[in-house]
């Protein structure tokens, strides 16, 4: 008898967390899901899901004893290996989160989040080149990358090479082709142009951009930025002058926006400013 209690306790105590800290709805699920737990303490499919609600509650050290209680169970179960890698990273353990990770994919090579997520801690441990090679396999094996893997990317090849700018206009080109005018991408693949001096490349797209625009203002801004570091000043003042007629166009309760009345103030600051120096050319590759 006494045998047979000390195993239902040592069972209690695997199954349940030893802190929950989720709250609402939350807090009524993990409850739940221990009382099942209790019941069926091997069962690896509701420990992952108490670990996964606890762990997006910050609960760390539940999270983690959940997700290591359910390899152990399970060897093989992707799942937990993931999110215990997860859990690392959240701790800041980068080398014991990228070894799990490591050991994922060498299980299941296409394991996107696996990949996405080593991705980002090789970026953030200084290995930008093996972390663009992660996020390649992503994009590559993705049915439908999203746009941040392709900035991640993007700010990955700039770390890994101070030469990058053709690869990195070259990626994102890519991911605008295969998800259109997305603004970060656009944003980014423009800052690229414009800090190689190509002012015609920037030009061009910022002119098919504003071309499908339904506000022009802040395109024609834009541009006007771009023609003063070439050191055309009076092509960049026309072009600001076009942009605060094309605000004062505008009905009255979107020129009296924020974010439109301190553009129209920059603008005039602008064409107030006496030219300055023309931005240098960059060194040559």
């Amino acid at each position: 008898m006494r045998r047979t209690l000390a195993f239902l306790l040592v069972a209690l105590a695997v199954s349940a967390p030893r802190c929950l800290h989720a709250h609402g709805p939350d807090h009524e699920v993990v409850a739940k899901l221990t009382e099942d737990l209790a019941k069926d303490p091997r069962n690896t499919r509701l420990l992952l899901e108490r670990g996964e609600r606890l762990r997006s509650h910050g609960d760390l050290d539940a999270a983690r004893a959940d997700f290591a209680r359910a390899l152990e169970l399970e060897p093989g179960f992707q799942p937990a290996r993931v999110r215990l890698a997860l859990v690392a990273r959240a701790a800041g353990q980068t080398n014991e989160a990228l070894a799990l990770l490591d050991e994922a994919i060498r299980r299941e090579p296409d394991h996107l989040l696996a990949l996405s997520v080593r991705g980002d801690l090789r970026a953030r441990a200084g290995m930008p080149r093996e972390a663009v090679a992660d996020y390649d396999d992503v994009i590559r094996r993705s049915t439908a990358a999203r746009p941040e893997l392709y900035v991640a990317r993007a700010r990955a090849q700039q770390a890994a090479s101070t030469n990058s700018g053709p690869e990195v206009l070259a990626g994102l080109d890519a991911g605008i082709r295969a998800l259109g005018p997305v603004p970060a991408l656009e944003s980014m693949a423009l800052a690229v142009e414009r800090e190689q001096g190509d002012t015609a490349a920037a030009l061009r797209r910022i002119a098919r951009l504003a071309a499908s625009a339904e506000r022009k203002e802040r395109w024609l801004s834009e541009r006007g930025d771009v023609l003063a570091d070439a050191g055309r000043a009076a092509e960049s003042k026309e072009a600001y002058r076009e942009a605060v007629a094309a605000i004062d166009r505008l009905p009255e309760r979107q020129r009296r926006t924020i974010s439109t009345g301190e553009l129209r103030a920059e603008l005039e600051a602008k064409l107030a400013a006496k030219p300055g120096p023309r931005r240098p050319s960059p060194p040559a590759p």
